[in-house]
């Protein structure tokens, strides 16, 4: 389902979701529960035109992968919800109701949030802490908006200077808020293309 190896630590931090995942990893679960648990394959060029008018023309043209099933509709759908509780009631509520339709009512968007501070410590005697060094600070939203767009937010600091940095996946959220004017011209045209999807970078 997009996890990048092929085998999962037996720890805490791999249940609460602290297990290396990808941004691109990520996307692809969340494209995978917006598909009803299709995983379809992601494309960034559609087609490729060269040499038009002359006799040197060729015309390259993707063709559409055939999907494979890795999920339960039954499991996709609860996913869904659940995540839609994070924008409705949870760490996400700053952006209930800033997506709307062409008819003005609100498209349903749902998510995860993740705030990592990682450090390397060191304890001495008596379970003490003598010493912590800084590795990164992230922020990260996995989201979908309504049936057709999905995507990831991932604010990075690395190294010793994340010491300086306390954000949260607060932090995340609002950038999504704040490019909601670039986005919503997609989610209001009346014909959307097929297996449409935003590239967020």
């Amino acid at each position: 389902m997009g996890f990048p190896f092929s085998s999962l630590v037996p720890s805490y931090a791999t249940a609460i979701g602290a297990s290396a995942d990808s941004p691109t990893a990520l996307a692809e679960l969340m494209g995978i529960i917006l598909n009803d648990g299709m995983r379809i394959p992601f494309r960034q060029i559609d087609s490729l035109h060269f040499a038009q008018g002359t006799p040197y023309e060729t015309k390259f043209e993707f063709t559409p992968a055939v999907g494979t099933r890795v999920l339960s509709s039954e499991v996709s759908a609860t996913v869904r919800n659940a995540l839609a509780g994070v924008v409705e009631n949870g760490t996400a509520r700053r952006l209930k109701g800033v997506f709307v339709d062409a008819s003005g009512a609100p498209i349903q968007v749902g998510g995860k949030t993740g705030t990592g501070d990682h450090r390397i410590k060191s304890y001495g005697a008596g379970g003490r802490l003598i010493g912590s060094e800084a590795v990164n600070r992230n922020a990260i939203f996995t989201f979908y908006i309504g049936d057709r767009f999905f995507g990831v937010i991932l604010a990075h600091v690395g190294g010793s200077q994340s010491t300086g940095f306390e954000f949260t996946s607060g932090l995340a959220t609002q950038l999504l808020k704040i490019i909601h004017p670039v986005l919503q011209p997609e989610l209001t045209k009346a014909s959307p293309p097929a297996n449409a999807n935003i590239d967020i970078r």
